[in-house]
């Protein structure tokens, strides 16, 4: 049963790094079409999301990383993540 959980988190995991890559890559293709510099920001701060995300899971499983760590790690990489969102939407 743990091995199904553990496969449905990598699979779920992955499909989260190629949808963020993908909202993140239109974002910034929005951006250098307008020039608009929130999306920018806005690009940036879902890659950092993304990315995060998963390197949290990568650091549990192959570093040996604590449950509880990992969780407050990747909050505080998610909640950097949405600060970039916000200044991109709010402006500097």
């Amino acid at each position: 049963m743990i091995d199904a959980i553990v496969t449905l988190l990598v699979v779920a995991k992955i499909l989260a790094l190629v949808l963020g890559s993908i909202v993140a890559l239109l974002a910034y293709r929005a951006y250098l079409r307008t020039k608009i510099d929130g999306l920018q920001y806005f690009a940036v701060g879902l890659s950092i999301i993304t990315v995060g995300t998963v390197l949290v899971g990568i650091f549990h499983h192959l570093m040996g990383l604590r449950s509880v760590v990992g969780m407050l790690i990747e909050s505080l990489i998610i909640s950097v993540g949405f600060v970039v969102v916000i200044v991109g939407l709010y402006g500097r």
